[in-house]
C-alpha cells in the first residue's frame, strides 16, 4: 500500500465521513473496573479524534459500574458488556473478530491521542507499507516520556543494561523501525492482521504486545515507531487492581513464557538468571544512593527472575528490562 492510499483515508477523516458507514479506523479499547479513568479517557478521544473513527469497546464483567457508564454518557460508542473477564488479550480479539476498519487502533483505557495523533499514525504506516503496526510516542498526563520502543530481549540486550538501565532503551526523537513497542497505543493494519493473527489468550494480561510483534517479525512484517504522534498514557490502572504488588512478578512471568517459546531451555534459563543478576546489581546501586524504595523493587524483580513461575495469569505492558506499565 502506497502512502498516498492511506493520506487519501486520513483527508476522508478530516472532511467527516460517516464512522457509523464507513469506518476508517475502529478504536478498540478493554475495560475492567475503569470507570472514571476510563469515562475523561473516552472525552478526551472524541475530542482529539477526527470524524471517520468508531469506538468499540469491551467491559470485561467490570463491577464498579463501568459499562453502565460509558452506555449513559456515550450511547454513539459500541459497546460489549461482557459477564466475565477475558483478559486483556481476550477482551482485544472480541473486538478484532468484530472490527471492520481497514485500521484498528489499540488504546489502554488509561490512554487517549493528542489532536491529530491518529492522522499522523496513518501518515506514518502510509510511509512504511510492510508496517503491521505504528506505535506513537508515549508520554505520562505530566509530559514524562515512558519508553515504549525495544529491542527484542535477549542474553546481550540484558548483559547491555546490566551495564546501564537505561541502555537498551531506544531513542524516542525520530520515527524509526523497531523490534516491538508498548501496545498501550497501536495502529494496526487489518492487511498484517490477518496474515499475523489475533493477540495470543494464553498471556492472560501483559507480554501479549512483545509476542505479537515477535510473529509479525516472523512473518516478515514490520513495527514502527512515530514521535510525530503522541498519545497520554497514565499507566497500570486495571493492572494494579489486578496484581496489587505482584505486577512486576506477573509481567515477569509473561515475559519468560514469551522467551522460553523461541530459545532453548539453556538459553532461557540463563538469560534469567542475567535478568536476575542485574536486578540484583541495580538494587546495589540504589542502595548505595539512598533509594531503599527502589532497591526493595529491584530486589523483588530478583527473587521474580529467578523463579517466574510463581506467579500467574501474567506479565507486561511494558519492557522486560525497564519499561513501566
Amino acid at each position: 500500500m502506497t502512502a498516498e492510499a492511506v493520506v487519501t483515508p486520513t483527508l476522508r477523516l478530516m472532511a467527516g465521513s460517516d464512522a457509523a458507514e464507513t469506518p476508517v479506523v475502529d478504536v478498540a479499547i478493554v475495560t475492567w473496573n475503569t470507570r472514571e479513568t476510563t469515562l475523561n479517557a473516552i472525552e478526551s478521544l472524541l475530542a482529539a479524534a477526527p470524524a471517520g473513527i468508531r469506538v468499540l469497546i469491551r467491559d470485561n464483567a467490570s463491577s464498579d459500574g463501568t459499562a453502565a457508564a460509558i452506555a449513559a454518557a456515550y450511547p454513539q460508542v459500541e459497546l460489549d458488556a461482557g459477564d466475565r473477564n477475558l483478559g486483556f488479550a481476550g477482551g482485544v480479539n472480541t473486538i478484532l473478530r468484530r472490527s471492520t476498519a481497514p485500521w484498528v487502533l489499540l488504546l489502554n483505557p488509561d490512554a487517549w491521542p493528542d489532536a491529530g495523533a491518529i492522522e499522523r499514525l496513518l501518515e506514518c504506516a502510509g510511509r512504511h507499507p510492510r508496517a503491521a503496526a505504528v506505535a506513537p510516542k508515549l508520554l505520562r498526563p505530566d509530559d514524562r516520556l515512558e519508553p515504549s520502543a525495544w529491542p527484542f530481549p535477549s542474553l546481550s540486550v540484558t548483559l547491555a543494561s546490566a551495564v546501564r538501565r537505561d541502555r537498551n532503551i531506544w531513542p524516542h526523537d525520530a520515527e524509526r523501525r523497531v523490534d516491538w513497542a508498548v501496545g498501550a497505543a497501536w495502529l494496526i493494519r487489518r492487511e498484517a492482521l490477518d496474515q499475523i493473527g489475533l493477540l495470543d489468550e494464553s498471556l492472560f494480561m501483559y507480554a501479549e504486545d512483545l509476542e505479537w510483534c515477535w510473529r509479525a517479525r516472523d512473518a516478515r512484517w514490520e513495527i514502527w515507531f512515530t514521535p510525530d504522534a503522541v498519545v497520554r498514557h497514565i499507566g497500570n490502572v486495571s493492572g494494579a487492581q489486578r496484581f496489587g504488588e505482584r505486577q512486576p512478578a506477573a509481567w515477569i512471568a509473561n515475559s519468560v513464557v514469551v522467551y522460553r517459546r523461541r530459545h532453548s531451555r539453556v538459553g532461557a534459563y540463563l538469560w534469567r538468571q542475567a535478568n536476575a543478576a542485574s536486578a540484583a546489581l541495580h538494587a546495589r546501586r540504589a542502595r548505595r544512593s539512598g533509594d531503599t524504595a527502589g532497591a526493595e523493587q529491584l530486589r523483588q524483580q530478583r527473587a521474580a527472575w529467578r523463579r517466574p513461575d510463581g506467579a500467574t495469569d501474567s506479565a507486561t505492558d511494558g519492557a522486560t528490562y525497564g519499561a513501566s506499565a
